[in-house]
């Protein structure tokens, strides 16, 4: 630990505002995210400061003055999975850094009651949702004094297709015409993705005059993967498949390489997520990426700005984007 002046006593904002020539207030809006109307040469010194001295704001402190804990949720869907889970975590910490505070994951119950209640108990400084809440759950914890992102103006955006059912559906019929399915994840659990993306599907389907789509559930092993295959192919040839992402994705590939399924002949798959495993795969995974980077890195902003006091209807929307990464599944 840097000491002040020779102590063991650990710095203070105080501390800080005096190595840096600024008002303790100074210190507390900037280090709080609260800098926009400071100089650049004004923030870099209280940096600076905070840097060499080693100072951590005092959680315990501000947990007694909001009677909130310093705990930062991350809510997620008790679904599956990929990768990018963690991927989401690490930013979110890097993107609240200055705020402080813990940052943990807590996935959703089996009930919303249940869910919103375990919440409430925590008394976080902040829940991040990944589409687990709806506008009653939501209005009942924010009346409970919990701020929760992304922002009631943008929450819509964040947990909606986005345009993915498009654009898997755009790559799927490159090739010419083909029967449309959409592969969802054969669990029990809660998923607030998958009926929005089958929708979006769908509505591809009936503005161009299509046939409207299928549906298959996957359950992620091989047998999962060949007993779904096989209701796709009685169907009939080729067909084209949207799946809930790159594990529903996989799964169906290795029920083709199985099956002796000529692959992007027989069938051509769209998976989602772009994750590592997809692209060591033999044909590579044709596959649709989240920028799950970008979308993070808004839900920070708009954490900090809603830390700093700024109301709910004011923050940004978020631009998702996704782009179609191209591999030799379809």
């Amino acid at each position: 630990m840097t000491t002040t002046h020779g102590s063991l006593k650990p710095a203070t904002s105080s501390d800080v505002a005096r190595l840096a020539g600024v008002s303790r207030s100074t210190v507390s809006n900037i280090l709080n995210g609260n800098d926009a109307r400071f100089p650049e040469s004004t923030r870099e010194r209280v940096f600076t400061a905070a840097r060499e001295l080693e100072y951590q704001p005092s959680l315990a402190g501000r947990s007694l003055v909001s009677g909130r804990s310093d705990t930062i949720v991350l809510l997620v869907p008790h679904t599956s999975f990929g990768g990018n889970l963690q991927d989401a975590v690490d930013q979110i910490m890097v993107g609240t850094r200055q705020i402080g505070g813990n940052v943990v994951v807590r996935f959703a119950s089996e009930n919303a009651e249940t869910t919103r209640g375990a919440i409430n108990s925590l008394r976080p400084l902040a829940l991040v949702d990944f589409g687990v809440l709806s506008t009653e759950d939501r209005e009942w914890l924010e009346a409970r004094g919990t701020i929760i992102v992304p922002s009631r103006g943008a929450q819509r955006a964040t947990v909606s297709d986005g345009g993915i059912g498009t654009l898997q559906a755009d790559v799927l019929l490159e090739s010419g015409p083909r029967e449309l399915w959409f592969a969802a994840l054969s669990d029990k659990r809660f998923d607030p993705y998958g009926p929005g993306r089958f929708a979006a599907l769908e509505s591809y389907c009936t503005e161009r005059g299509l046939p409207s789509p299928r549906q298959v559930s996957v359950e992620l092993t091989l047998d999962g993967g060949v007993a779904a295959l096989r209701e796709i192919l009685d169907v009939g040839r080729p067909a084209g498949v949207a799946c809930y992402n790159d594990d529903v994705a996989l799964a169906l590939l290795a029920a083709a390489r199985e099956l002796g399924v000529s692959v992007p002949k027989d069938i051509s798959i769209v998976g989602v997520d772009y994750t590592p495993l997809g692209q060591l795969w033999a044909p590579t995974l044709t596959t649709i990426d989240t920028d799950l980077r970008g979308l993070v890195t808004s839900l920070a902003e708009d954490l900090r700005s809603r830390l700093s006091g700024a109301d709910a209807d004011a923050a940004a929307v978020p631009h998702l984007h996704f782009r179609v990464v191209r591999g030799q599944s379809a």
